[in-house]
């Protein structure tokens, strides 16, 4: 996967891992890179999941949102100051494995089994 473009990753399958006792959950081997990856971790509470993301989709996501004229001025910095308040950095260490803060895991309520589902980026 590391031969493609960011733009052009994508993961696949649904994957089922348990959470450890340190809130660690294994990235599925066909997902990872050679190397510790970064992540952006974006909990929406209300579908009771989390949203990890590189670091480049999450800053195309910003520009996205900062650069729509349909929606006002006042209106984007106010969902910009939202959603950068709610992200959180993460990073998967070289065995793939990827910390979860425990106040994140409490507010979208994640514990046990978890699934790991593919798309343009990562969804737990």
């Amino acid at each position: 996967m590391d031969s493609l473009p960011l733009s052009e990753r994508f993961y696949a399958g649904e994957f089922r891992h348990s959470l450890d006792e340190k809130n660690r959950v294994t990235i599925p081997s066909r997902w990872r890179r050679d190397q510790a990856e970064e992540f952006i971790l974006l909990p929406q509470a209300n579908h009771q999941f989390l949203l990890v993301i590189s670091p480049e989709d999450f800053a195309r996501m910003s520009a996205a949102v900062e650069s729509n004229e349909g929606v006002s001025a006042r209106d984007r910095r106010v969902f910009l100051r939202q959603l950068h308040s709610r992200a959180q950095h993460a990073v998967a260490d070289r065995q793939g494995r990827l910390v979860l803060p425990e106040e994140l895991c409490k507010k979208v309520g994640l514990k046990g089994e978890v699934a790991l589902v593919g798309g343009r980026g990562q969804t737990l």
